[in-house]
C-alpha cells in the first residue's frame, strides 16, 4: 500500500481553501474528502431521521417533556437531563399518593402532576433557548473572525488609499511653494 506524499502544494492557499490533514494540499474548505489522498476531511452527513432522533433524545423538546411528565411526574425532568428535580417529583407523587390514605391526597396528587408538567414544559423550553444562544454564539464567533480576515484585507486598502491622500497632499504643498517662489518675482519686477 502506498503512503501519500507529504510535501505540500507550491501554490498559495486562496480565500475559500484550506490545506487537507492528511497530505497538505491546497482543497476546497467544503470539501468531504480531499482529491489527492482520499482521506475524508469531514464527518459524513447525517440523514434527518438521524438528526431529529438526536435531538429528540438530547432533551429541550418541551411537548416531549410535558408529555413524559404527565405519563409520570419526574420523566419529564429526567428526560431534561435534571436529576435531582426528577427524583423531587418523583419522590412527591409517591408521597401525595400515600397521603390519599388521610383524603389530602385527592387535592395533593393533580397539585403534584400539574405542577411536574408545567415544570417539564417550562425547563425545556429555557433548555432549548439556551441552546439556540450557544448555537447562534459559534456562528456569530465564525462570522466576527471572517470579519477580522476581511478588515484586515480593507486596511491594506485603507492605507493605500491614505497613502495616495498623502502624496496629493505632498503634490499641493510642492504646487503651493512654487507659487511662492513665483511670488517674490513677481514682486522684485513690479518695484
Amino acid at each position: 500500500m502506498s503512503t501519500p506524499s507529504r510535501t505540500p502544494s507550491d501554490r498559495e492557499r486562496g480565500p475559500n481553501e484550506v490545506f487537507c490533514r492528511d497530505c497538505g494540499a491546497i482543497i476546497d474548505e467544503r470539501a468531504e474528502i480531499c482529491p489527492s489522498c482520499g482521506i475524508r476531511q469531514r464527518d459524513p452527513p447525517k440523514s434527518t431521521v438521524d438528526s431529529a432522533l438526536e435531538d429528540l433524545l438530547e432533551g429541550g423538546n418541551p411537548f416531549v417533556a410535558g408529555l413524559l411528565s404527565a405519563v409520570f411526574p419526574g420523566l419529564g425532568q429526567l428526560y431534561n437531563r435534571e436529576l435531582e428535580r426528577a427524583l423531587a417529583f418523583a419522590v412527591g407523587m409517591i408521597v401525595a399518593a400515600f397521603s390519599t390514605f388521610a383524603f389530602v391526597g385527592i387535592l395533593l396528587v393533580p397539585a403534584v402532576w400539574l405542577f411536574a408538567i408545567y415544570d417539564a414544559y417550562t425547563r425545556a423550553e429555557l433548555r432549548a433557548e439556551e441552546r439556540r444562544q450557544e448555537e447562534q454564539g459559534e456562528e456569530t464567533e465564525r462570522d466576527d473572525a471572517l470579519s477580522i480576515d476581511t478588515e484586515a484585507d480593507s486596511d491594506v486598502a485603507v492605507d493605500s488609499g491614505d497613502n495616495t491622500v498623502e502624496s496629493d497632499a505632498t503634490t499641493d504643498d510642492a504646487v503651493e511653494s512654487e507659487a511662492s517662489t513665483d511670488d517674490p518675482v513677481e514682486s522684485d519686477e513690479s518695484q
